[in-house]
């Protein structure tokens, strides 16, 4: 075959489409360029556009929005008149009063606290002085811490009382304000009646008869509390009252307390 005949076989290979050993290769591997590769870049390319304006276009929306709406607020406020009187209005509602009025106020108040103070109950008085708990009763035996002795139980004892002379039945009075301590019977000083006092002090009134009486009572001074009855260990002794008082506990001269 010719150079001319190999060359018009060729032509007519590459004419219709057929690789043959003489065909001549312009691709080393043997493979057509991938051409999806372009379009894969160019539709994200596209799409990238895409994001950027639509991104664009949201941002200058809600910029806008923000601006509009700061406007219509700072509109709005700068027309809006503040609801809260001044001190000025306040004090233009109050109507000042006439000094006849503040006279009336002044006096009427004067005239409520002179009121409050005449109902204040006051503090109970601390006792400091007693009242003979027998009206007009001469002392028949002191007080004394010296032992004396005793006719009726023959012996020598402190007389930690004062004897006051009485007739049986004689009415027997509180020396003081106070409360019924107690209400006891011994068989040495018999029915015994105490009385607490405002300031430590207590008395006890010993060899009671009809006690009128009872412990927790509320007495006052001079009320009755019973009658002149027997003071079992002192009954050698002539009809009397034994009236001890007690200052914090410990037994003390009545004599230093009546008036």
């Amino acid at each position: 075959m010719s150079s001319e005949d190999n060359l018009n076989k060729e032509k007519e290979e590459l004419g219709n489409g057929i690789t043959t050993e003489y065909t001549p290769q312009n691709n080393p591997s043997g493979k057509k360029p991938n051409s999806g590769r372009k379009g894969f870049y160019i539709a994200l390319a596209v799409c990238l556009v895409a994001v950027g304006v639509a991104g664009w276009t949201t941002y200058d929306s809600v910029h806008h929005y923000r601006k509009t709406t700061a406007d219509t607020v700072q509109t709005i406020t700068s027309g809006v008149t503040s609801e809260t009187p001044s001190a000025s209005v306040f004090s233009s509602m109050v109507p000042t009063p006439s000094k006849s009025t503040a006279k009336s106020k002044s006096a009427a108040g004067a005239a409520t606290s002179a009121v409050h103070r005449k109902k204040t109950v006051p503090a109970a008085a601390i006792v400091t002085k007693l009242q003979k708990p027998v009206k007009d009763a001469a002392v028949q035996c002191s007080f004394s811490e010296t032992p004396i002795y005793s006719k009726t139980m023959h012996d020598w004892r402190a007389h930690t009382g004062m004897d006051l002379h009485a007739a049986k039945g004689a009415e027997v009075t509180a020396a003081a304000d106070g409360i019924i301590k107690g209400v006891q019977k011994s068989d040495s000083m018999g029915v015994t009646v105490q009385i607490s006092h405002n300031g430590g002090l207590t008395t006890l009134y010993c060899g009671l008869a009809n006690v009128s009486v009872k412990k927790g009572e509320t007495v006052s001074i001079g009320q009755k509390i019973g009658t002149v009855g027997t003071v079992p260990s002192e009954v050698s002794e002539d009809s009397h009252l034994h009236f001890a008082v007690q200052k914090d506990g410990a037994f003390v001269d009545p004599a230093s307390y009546l008036q």
